[in-house]
């Protein structure tokens, strides 16, 4: 159901003057064609002032409607691979412009089972703000809330093996307390053709976190060298 704001009130009596005015004025314009009235071309006129005066209000209440939608939190979940070398996350984004309160999912059917568990091929329900009681307090603007899935390659072949789509709503409250219930649809196909790694970044990245550990072990070895060449 469509919130009542200013911005779509303004916009629908905006739109009626603005058709109700091109009425009139084709109404006039055709008097004044027929007749030769002068008067007609006054009210011609007149009518014509209405018209712009209503397509700039037009234009002045959709630019409203524009920034107060906006204003709107818009809460969203998306798996995401490139965050943590070699692991999958499923994580909440509040891409909107005002806080989220108490967000969750709703799956649609059963929760899906992505979740890497102890044995190698096993795996657990996404328990990750599944309901009332898990809820996310609060999602600032920009902020988001993750939790992990289990290793990429893992999480891709078990995404490959789902038999439905990733759907549901993402239930929350604006800082009015209003209830809201999002559709959501996470992309998949992606795991079906792509890379586990979707950039060499992360590679890189991971590579010249592991230079302390192996200078530190070059250190070790040519102390120990050094030790055994005194004389």
């Amino acid at each position: 159901m469509t919130r009542i704001t200013l911005g779509n009130i303004g916009n629908y009596f905006s739109l009626v003057l603005a058709i109700f005015s091109l009425a009139v004025l084709v109404y006039f314009a055709q008097q004044f064609w027929s007749t030769q009235n002068p008067d007609f071309a006054n009210a011609f006129t007149g009518a014509g002032a209405v018209l712009a005066a209503s397509i700039s209000a037009l234009v002045s209440f959709r630019t409203i409607s524009i920034a107060e939608e906006a204003q709107k939190p818009y809460p969203y979940p998306y798996i995401d691979t490139q965050s943590r070398h070699g692991l999958a996350l499923i994580k909440i984004k509040n891409a909107g412009g005002s806080a989220a309160h108490h967000v969750y999912i709703e799956w649609e059917g059963s929760v899906p089972k992505l979740r890497q568990s102890s044995g190698p091929e096993e795996a657990e329900p996404i328990h990750f703000a599944g309901d009332d009681a898990h809820a996310i307090a609060v999602l600032m603007p920009g902020e988001e809330q993750a939790t992990m899935l289990g290793a990429s390659h893992w999480v891709a072949k078990k995404i490959k093996m789902l038999e439905k789509e990733l759907r549901g709503q993402v239930v929350f409250r604006d800082i009015k307390g209003n209830l809201h219930r999002q559709p959501f649809y996470i992309e998949t196909s992606f795991f079906q053709w792509s890379l586990v790694d979707e950039t060499e970044l992360l590679r890189a990245q991971y590579a010249v976190s592991m230079i302390p550990d192996a200078l530190a072990k070059i250190n070790t070895s040519l102390t120990k060298i050094s030790e055994h060449t005194k004389p």
